[in-house]
């Protein structure tokens, strides 16, 4: 299996070469600003951590609910409903 590259060098910005004068035979490269390259294995994290709260708020929604449930009736019993 092959492992994923860290592409993300600090204070280093990633090229690409293309042939943009075919007549000439000319390569330009063209650079991304730095801070632009990000890793998919980042991109994973991110997206973990972030279906993580949601699953948390799920979770607190479906205890919220309980809760008023059990307060209603609380207060009905209060209440000699």
């Amino acid at each position: 299996m092959m492992e994923p590259k860290n592409n993300d060098v600090s204070g280093l910005s990633q090229t690409s070469v293309g042939l943009m004068d075919s007549e000439k035979g000319r390569q330009t490269v063209h650079q991304r600003p730095d801070g632009l390259t990000i890793t998919v294995e980042k991109i994973d994290r991110v997206l973990a951590d972030v279906q993580t709260q949601i699953e948390t708020l799920r979770q607190n929604k479906i205890n919220l609910g309980l809760v008023r449930e059990q307060l209603a009736g609380m207060e009905a019993k209060w209440r000699g409903e």
